[in-house]
């Protein structure tokens, strides 16, 4: 598989944007990959996985053709997307990577606390989404030695419309378990996660790889849930060697 064969589509995080990818824009660009990171914001409520799904699979249309295929690197609340894309468009899918995210559906107390942040962005905006959730996504070394990390991750999140952080949030918590699924996936996948990651433990991805048949596992050294923020030299070089086998 040469880089002209297939398409890198980067699906985002919540409550971020295809900023977040800008490390890996950069890097894999220069390698010669057409790299596609569709905006999966919407302010239809709730925002679902299908229609994130759909709305990446237009921008891959629209950047590559219609018959073009792509290695699908999701991002947190972009793996649950990834994954059904990988449902709906499945013979569009060349390769998966799972990024600090999880294929388990949320808790009762986990779906709440979806409800409780969607409330809260549309009263007070998208500081409410960085005051809840901002210091759980880095790890404590990015913090102490990376503040510029923190700033961008916060810039990002801030951009973000209140409508749209409310529409996600109760997308995820609508959103399907997974984890039955994992055995049936037949396309490459790589699973990655930060080595500090408190949103979607090393112990977590561990599981959903050996679920998956043939899957690969990279765990990031000092980074937490923004791995590819954090660590953007060690992310790109995890993904770039398990590319480089497809």
């Amino acid at each position: 598989m040469t880089h002209n064969d297939i398409a890198l589509l980067f699906l985002h995080g919540f409550p971020f944007s295809p900023e977040m990818w800008a490390p890996q824009r950069e890097a894999f660009e220069a390698q010669g990959f057409r790299v596609v990171a569709p905006d999966l914001r919407l302010e239809t409520s709730p925002a679902t996985m299908d229609a994130m799904a759909d709305k990446a699979i237009e921008a891959l249309d629209a950047a590559a053709g219609r018959a073009a295929k792509a290695v699908v690197v999701g991002f947190s609340m972009g793996g649950y997307v990834a994954f059904s894309l990988l449902e709906r468009y499945g013979d569009r899918v060349a390769g998966l990577a799972l990024a600090d995210t999880r294929a388990e559906a949320d808790s009762e107390e986990g779906k709440a606390g979806r409800r409780a942040l969607a409330a809260n962005a549309l009263e007070q905006g998208p500081q409410a989404a960085v005051d809840a959730m901002l210091h759980k996504l880095l790890s404590p070394k990015t913090a102490d030695r990376r503040p510029d990390v923190q700033r961008e991750a916060e810039r990002i999140m801030l951009s973000a419309p209140p409508s749209a952080i409310a529409a996600a949030a109760l997308g995820m918590a609508a959103r399907p378990d997974r984890t039955a699924s994992l055995g049936g996936i037949r396309v490459p996948t790589l699973v990655i996660v930060g080595e500090d990651d408190a949103i979607t433990p090393p112990d977590v991805a561990g599981k959903m790889a050996d679920a998956i048949p043939g899957a690969e596992l990279r765990v990031v050294p000092e980074a937490g849930h923004l791995s590819n923020l954090e660590r953007p030299e060690l992310f790109n070089e995890a993904l770039s060697a398990w590319l480089s086998k497809l």
